[in-house]
């Protein structure tokens, strides 16, 4: 069984992770620079996506027809597959997500423009959360 009490709390610590974002008031590359700055947004992000993970798998492993994925790539492609997210989504979060393990796992450091670019697109997070909702709802 889904726990939906558990994925409200996740939902409200993402929300607050991007209210957060938007406080650190990010609007050029050049505000990333300042190691404070970058530092304070790669980790906002790397919480944001382990966020979603957390909420894919939490409904993936409340389900008893769908298999629990190996990485967070295939829990995406799962949700897709049910169609609990679309398809375009999976895609872009997977896409994301590759962000998410460059900056766990320091394969390398993210340039300032990635880190900008990938500052613009973690409000698909949104996205996200508002198609898991209307899952949930029909639950």
């Amino acid at each position: 069984m889904i726990d939906k009490e558990q994925i409200s709390v996740m939902v409200r610590d993402i929300e607050r992770y991007l209210s957060d974002l938007q406080e650190i008031d990010i609007g050029s590359r050049k505000d990333l620079e300042e190691k404070e700055a970058y530092y304070a947004v790669s980790m906002i992000v790397f919480a944001v996506m382990n966020r979603v993970v957390d909420i894919g798998n939490e409904v993936i492993s409340g389900s008893e027809k769908m298999p629990m994925p190996d990485t967070y790539k295939e829990a995406f492609e799962v949700l897709a597959h049910n169609q609990i997210i679309s398809r375009g989504l999976a895609t872009e979060m997977i896409r994301l997500m590759k962000y998410r393990n460059i900056i766990a796992h320091e394969y390398y450091q993210l340039s300032v423009d990635e880190l900008f670019a990938l500052k613009n697109d973690i409000p698909k997070a949104e996205k996200f959360i508002s198609e898991i909702k209307k899952y949930l709802e029909k639950k």
